[in-house]
């Protein structure tokens, strides 16, 4: 069966999202907590929720409205949250999406849920996909490029010369990114080439 096009799909960057990561950096994950988180689009402030922590959980308000509606529900959604222990010492928290999606309880581990509907789900529950999944061939080799460039402290232009490497980076790791950034690179300017010799084809067909 045919995979559905990614065009398709929503992405998870145009979706809010909260990022457990994010908050144990932050301190935020000690039970007895509250804070309050909010976004904004284009410059416009486009929503906020409050969170409360206890001791294996985060407990989300916030106000939602469905797509087309004008009614907003207030909604409290308790987020569970799990610790796996690092190979190289400490844990790290997981939330566990504890949404119902085609009946059935999820339960994955996740590092980021979104906020795709009424409630915060993983990226699975949502059928989510990631921009650079929409992204053809051609492009996709060239922000990866662009991605490689800009690690290395250099610019998105790939007019520009190579970053040196920065200090303190092993040339070997150096010299791997630059190899993938140059194969990138240069496949996205095979598939440029043939797509500028396919379009004169057909611009001279239809004259």
């Amino acid at each position: 069966m045919a995979r559905p096009a990614y065009g398709f799909r929503t992405t998870c960057e145009s979706c809010v999202s909260i990022d457990v990561r994010r908050w144990h950096r932050e301190g935020r994950l000690q039970a007895g907590q509250y804070f309050s988180r909010s976004w904004t689009c284009r410059g416009e402030p486009s929503g906020s929720i409050n969170v409360s922590t206890e001791l294996d959980a985060v407990v989300l308000s916030y106000r939602s409205r469905s797509r087309g509606s004008t009614e907003w529900k207030s909604i409290e959604q308790r987020v569970p949250i799990v610790w796996t222990n690092c190979h190289l010492g400490g844990s790290r928290p997981w939330f566990v999406c504890s949404v119902y999606s085609g009946g059935h309880y999820c339960g994955r581990r996740v590092a980021v849920l979104y906020g795709a509907g009424d409630l915060f789900a993983c990226r699975g529950c949502y059928r989510l996909a990631y921009a650079s999944q929409q992204e053809n061939p051609m492009d996709r080799g060239f922000s990866r490029a662009q991605k490689i460039r800009m690690r290395l402290g250099g610019t998105a232009n790939l007019l520009d010369p190579f970053p040196d490497k920065p200090k303190r980076m092993h040339w070997r790791t150096y010299l791997r990114l630059r190899h993938c950034a140059e194969a990138a690179e240069k496949f996205s300017n095979v598939l440029f080439g043939k797509w500028i010799s396919e379009l004169d084809q057909t611009l001279k067909r239809a004259r």
